[in-house]
């Protein structure tokens, strides 16, 4: 019995769980991302009396950080959804993955507080910081890792493990970020930005190999 077979064989339970799994990750989700501007409610309260101005320039570190997570915590929550849009069942292993990917989510705006508030320049804040990135990244393709092999993708005729080593180009681009802020904590979460200029890569080395394949075949 293949993995498809298998799904609909107890689609009623895996579509009713499936649905739960996905609420449940969004909600945990939706909490996490809240939780990046809590501590810039508490600073707020002081506007009045010190002035707008005087908050901005005094958060302007904090505001960008809890501008980046939260540009993280939506970049993967998109792939997170887009991953469970293919997704026609679910196994007991991917719900306790899964919880480790929340476990991240969880802890993004943990870090983002210790990076902010800590001495700037801490490499201990910093690294923390960008490895639970790096942790949640790793852990996504796990996810899609289990749904195809368990034949739980609803494209997954059309996958390549060409399609899913791609993905590790966009790991090893947050692993030298992680080394880079931890050799220069100036840098910071600045290092980031390396996943922006990576970002096509994934794609570009798809097509490559596909083409590859195709001369190959």
């Amino acid at each position: 019995m293949n993995g498809r077979e298998h799904a609909s064989s107890g689609s009623a339970h895996s579509e009713r769980g499936l649905e739960r799994l996905v609420f449940f990750s969004d909600a945990v989700v939706a909490i996490a991302i809240t939780l990046i501007a809590l501590p810039l409610v508490d600073s707020a309260r002081d506007v009045r009396d010190s002035g707008a101005s005087k908050f901005l320039a005094d958060n302007t570190y904090a505001l960008t950080a809890a501008g980046i997570s939260f540009v993280i915590i939506s970049a993967f929550w998109r792939d997170h959804h887009r991953l469970f849009e293919r997704a026609t069942g679910y196994t007991p292993l991917l719900i306790r993955v899964n919880m480790l990917w929340l476990l991240a989510m969880v802890a993004i705006p943990v870090t983002t507080v210790l990076d902010v508030y800590t001495r700037r320049n801490d490499r201990l804040a910093i690294g923390i910081y960008i490895g639970v990135i790096v942790f949640a990244m790793v852990i996504a393709r796990v996810e899609e890792l289990l749904l195809y092999r368990s034949g739980l993708l609803t494209n997954r005729a059309d996958l390549t493990p060409a399609d899913l080593a791609s993905h590790r180009i966009t790991v090893a681009a947050a692993v030298l970020a992680l080394v880079i802020a931890v050799a220069l904590p100036h840098v910071g979460m600045w290092s980031l930005l390396i996943l922006v200029v990576t970002g096509p890569l994934p794609g570009a080395a798809r097509r490559r190999w596909g083409t590859r394949g195709t001369e190959a075949s």
